[in-house]
């Protein structure tokens, strides 16, 4: 068993047998410091959730809550990306987006505020027969044999995406 930090679930499914897999994730809070000329300088946070798996950065409203679970190690998916990676896509998404909304000659200063290594849940359960998936933050339901497949992977090791 291993201790390790989880996105809050919202949803779960509506069954008693339910499983789970933990999904990595590298959360951001930046501080954006933008110069102006003749204006006021501008401050703003940015909320960055980066997919360590395929190196996606997503915009956040705030800093999610966070739990610890003590879980076994065989539900955690394997990081594919490493913090310094991580921080770097956290910072193009945040100057992409600061940029969009702020003039200015120069880019910002960006303070790393806070940042945690969280898993976000996604249930494994079965109903009526079919094996579903469900993301735990949307409630989003998926088919698990349409996302693997009817014969499970074809392709095993890190480089399967």
């Amino acid at each position: 068993m291993i201790k390790v930090k989880v996105m809050r679930p919202i949803f779960y499914p509506d069954t008693e047998e339910k499983d789970f897999v933990l999904y990595p994730y590298h959360i951001f809070h930046l501080r954006l410091f933008y110069r102006r000329l003749g204006m006021k300088d501008r401050v703003m946070d940015y909320f960055a959730y980066v997919d360590l798996y395929r190196l996606g950065a997503e915009r956040g409203d705030d800093f999610i809550p966070l739990e610890e679970w003590n879980v076994d190690e065989r539900k955690l998916m394997e990081p594919l990306v490493g913090y310094e990676e991580a921080e770097k896509k956290a910072f193009e998404s945040a100057i992409t987006w600061g940029n969009s909304r702020v003039i200015s000659w120069w880019l910002p200063r960006i303070e790393v505020v806070r940042q945690e290594m969280a898993y976000k849940v996604f249930w494994i359960y079965e109903r009526n027969g079919e094996k579903l998936i469900m993301d735990s933050l949307d409630g989003k339901e998926y088919s698990l044999s349409a996302i693997v497949g009817k014969n499970g992977r074809s392709c095993k090791g890190p480089f399967c995406r």
